[in-house]
């Protein structure tokens, strides 16, 4: 057992933002925060990253939502369970800032899987549904924009 306190300690803050909202004023927002309830004696300095991404929200009436859910109900046999999550996928924003297109992603990895761990996996079914789903999705959008 070590009773000597560290003359430093590090933190390392990720934020997940939410539509409308601007990476470098929530980060401002969060290092004026931190400063502010700095115990006195303590130094603060802070290291801001360049990147953030800017959040991405696709309306919820959005047709490729439709054409989307669509795909899912005639792979699974039942209507999607529809929530709002979220995500960092920076092109989305990127796409709908600079081209004005949403961007419809399906995810199928699962729970046990573990994403972004150290012994992710993902199974060779969902590899294939996630194939299937995603030629539906543009056979389907295809079919319906022309």
């Amino acid at each position: 057992m070590k009773t000597v306190l560290p003359s430093t300690a590090h933190a390392k803050i990720s934020c997940r933002l939410v539509a409308d909202q601007d990476p470098a004023k929530i980060s401002d927002l969060l290092i004026r925060h931190v400063n502010k309830v700095a115990p006195r004696g303590v130094k603060v300095t802070t290291d801001r990253r360049k990147n953030g991404a800017i959040p991405y929200l696709i309306p919820p009436d959005h047709r490729g939502l439709q054409v989307a859910a669509s795909v899912l109900q005639d792979l699974y046999g039942k209507e999607p369970y529809r929530i709002r999550t979220g995500g960092t996928i920076p092109a989305n924003a990127l796409f709908l800032q600079l081209l004005g297109a949403y961007t419809i992603v399906f995810g199928f990895g699962l729970q046990d899987e573990l994403q972004h761990s150290p012994n992710e996996f993902f199974r060779l079914s969902s590899y294939e549904r996630g194939q299937k789903a995603y030629g539906r999705l543009l056979n389907q959008l295809g079919e319906k924009s022309g």
